[in-house]
């Protein structure tokens, strides 16, 4: 069985579209074009992609799967394109640069100063964001890597950790919680937080051990995709917060914020890069190797 690339490329778009005429107007075809690729497809594959729908065509559970692979197959096809480009021009390259909010505070300016003095001929695109937009923005190709959480590899991601990280419970320095000889889950069950959103890995952890020891998962008076934006707003206030203790360390504006000590509330996590699982353009394989020669177990004075 034969898959042509164009074919598969076209078979995205007709997807997407739902519909023969508004493809063929997108890819600048024919509609007879547009149906002989499904065609091809279809006899290659020996199963029916689409079937209609109104006015239109929808995908079959197996065009839904060829879908899946097809998205894929693009991105690696398109990204050895974009390559192959990149040394035919005498580039260096290009590095689409994901980084979560922590790292971004930490540690992007000196990362940017890494690369301008030892990569100086590769293009940098940066994009701050929440770690699980970040994952499936490099899942689907729109990045090359990310500087953030890390997790264990899986069947996508490999993670290279690079720095130890502890999220704490944090409370302005003049809270009365400070006032109690041991503070424990109970005591910050009715609090008012000031939380990431949801999908953030940090909150579903804290969630979990409020139902760990019985509890209701803490209330958010207010979410945010970046908590450390609102750290002077929480140390004049009687909110708590879940953030890094790398950030705490940071402040230099009184009032501060200060860890709580709750030890069944303190999250140990790593910090580093995540790439795509056996894919390694050159530039990204030459960042990966600069960062692990790097130390970043304190921010990155020395470039």
């Amino acid at each position: 069985m034969h898959l042509d690339s164009r074919d598969l490329r076209y078979f995205e778009v007709i997807a997407g579209l739902g519909h023969v005429r508004a493809a063929a107007g997108q890819l600048n075809l024919s509609q007879p074009a547009v149906s002989k690729c499904i065609a091809r497809l279809e006899q290659n594959i020996g199963a029916r992609l689409f079937e209609r729908e109104g006015r239109g065509i929808r995908l079959t559970p197996v065009g839904e799967a060829l879908l899946q692979q097809a998205r894929r197959l693009n991105v690696i096809n398109a990204n050895a394109l974009r390559d192959i480009q990149d040394f035919a021009s005498g580039d260096a390259g290009t590095l689409r640069l994901g980084c979560g909010p922590v790292m971004s505070e930490l540690f992007l300016p000196a990362v940017c100063a890494l690369l301008t003095r030892h990569m100086p001929g590769v293009k940098v695109t940066i994009l701050v964001g929440m770690n699980y937009t970040l994952r499936e923005k490099l899942q689907q190709g729109d990045i090359d890597a990310i500087l953030g959480l890390v997790t264990p590899d899986d069947a996508l991601f490999t993670a290279y950790p690079l720095l130890e990280d502890t999220a704490v419970v944090a409370a302005s320095s003049r809270h009365p919680l400070f006032k109690k000889p041991d503070v424990s889950p109970e005591d910050v069950a009715q609090a008012h937080w000031v939380l990431p959103v949801r999908e953030v890995a940090s909150r579903l952890w804290l969630d979990a051990q409020f139902r760990h020891h019985k509890l209701p998962p803490p209330q958010a008076q207010i979410e945010v995709n970046a908590t450390p934006l609102l750290l002077p707003m929480i140390a004049h206030s009687d909110m708590l917060c879940f953030i890094s203790r790398h950030m705490l360390a940071r402040q230099v504006q009184e009032p501060q914020l200060k860890e709580l000590p709750i030890a069944a509330l303190t999250m140990p996590r790593a910090l580093g890069l995540t790439v795509v699982k056996d894919w390694r353009t050159p530039t990204v394989q030459r960042f990966t190797d600069l960062l692990h020669s790097t130390r970043l177990d304190a921010p990155l004075v020395t470039v």
